[in-house]
């Protein structure tokens, strides 16, 4: 069989996809496109600058531009974590939750004839609907 999936792997689909949904829900409500948009512009001026003014060997102004290019990375980065602190705490109650109740389950699935125990079956499920509702409400 090319696909076997157990009880306990249907409701761990679910339970993924219902953290995939709100983990996807709550970075639309929380990130602005617009501001990331604009930073991923800069972004890769900053890296064309450094870029051509490597080539032209003046590496002050190449530094001058990593410099800023530091700089607005560890904007983004700062940006892109708002979404964890309103989503770290469900995922950690429910994967603690998890472990308790399938920890010792063994293989819940079986899928092109590979044994997935509770944590692969998990992120396969959680991946694949991450893209899905990425794609349908246009977020990547």
């Amino acid at each position: 069989m090319i696909i076997s999936i157990s009880s306990a792997a249907e409701t761990i689909a679910l339970i993924s996809m219902g953290l995939a949904l709100m983990n996807t829900l709550v970075r639309r409500a929380v990130l602005d496109k617009e501001k990331l948009k604009e930073q991923k512009k800069k972004l890769k001026e900053h890296q064309q600058t450094v870029k051509e003014a490597t080539k032209a060997g003046d590496m002050k102004r190449a530094q001058k531009a990593q410099e800023e290019l530091m700089s607005l990375t560890m904007e983004q980065l700062k940006h892109s974590f708002k979404p964890m602190i309103f989503t770290m705490i469900p995922f950690l109650l429910v994967f603690n939750w998890l472990r308790g109740e399938y920890g010792s389950a063994g293989v819940v699935a079986t899928l092109f004839g590979f044994e997935l125990s509770w944590f692969f079956w998990y992120i396969i499920c959680s991946i694949t609907t991450s893209i899905v509702l990425n794609k349908v409400l246009r977020l990547t």
